[in-house]
């Protein structure tokens, strides 16, 4: 069948996805994207609001895990800083290394949300694996060839939006 990948939530930033309210959504594994996502690219370290908000997530009994397709040895400083597991090279959207992570983990797909700002790696995987899948604002687009990216990834952004109004309208 079929996956569309269009998030189950949009967000400005990964700040205003609040600990508590994905531990009340019974999620316990959050996989996250790193460029862009949690930091830009080519940053060398994570800053305080992102250890902050990663050590939100702990206590709210969320796991953060860095789930990215950079290469090299950054994704391994970011989580060793953060305090954080880490794959990267994950090869999303393809999402069979991410079930062989549920299952390494004994996570279940219900308690698992993957969070991003790439409609076609992020989300997609997401959708493919049968999780939760949070779209968020790139963090820079000031790559032109992003801009371009984003603009592509505009009609499941807006399809979001407008399953969003349907539902407002019916509660």
């Amino acid at each position: 069948m079929l996956k569309l990948p269009i998030p189950d939530l949009i967000l400005n930033n990964i700040y205003e996805l609040k600990p508590e309210a994905l531990r009340d959504m019974g999620v316990t594994l959050l996989l996250m994207d790193l460029d862009n996502t949690l930091d830009k690219y080519h940053a060398l370290a994570p800053g305080i609001a992102l250890r902050n908000w990663i050590d939100a997530l702990k206590k709210a009994a969320v796991e953060p895990f860095i789930y990215s397709n950079s290469h090299g040895r950054r994704a391994g400083r970011f989580a060793g800083a953060l305090g954080v597991a880490y794959i990267n090279r994950a090869g999303k959207p393809d999402s069979k290394r991410l079930a062989a992570l549920l299952r390494a983990k004994g996570a279940a797909p219900e308690n698992t949300a993957i969070i991003g700002d790439q409609i076609y790696t992020d989300i997609l995987c997401g959708k493919r694996a049968g999780i939760k899948a949070i779209a968020v604002r790139p963090i820079d687009l000031s790559n032109p060839f992003r801009r371009l990216r984003y603009g592509a990834e505009l009609p499941f952004r807006l399809a979001y939006k407008r399953r969003a109004n349907i539902k407002e309208k019916k509660a």
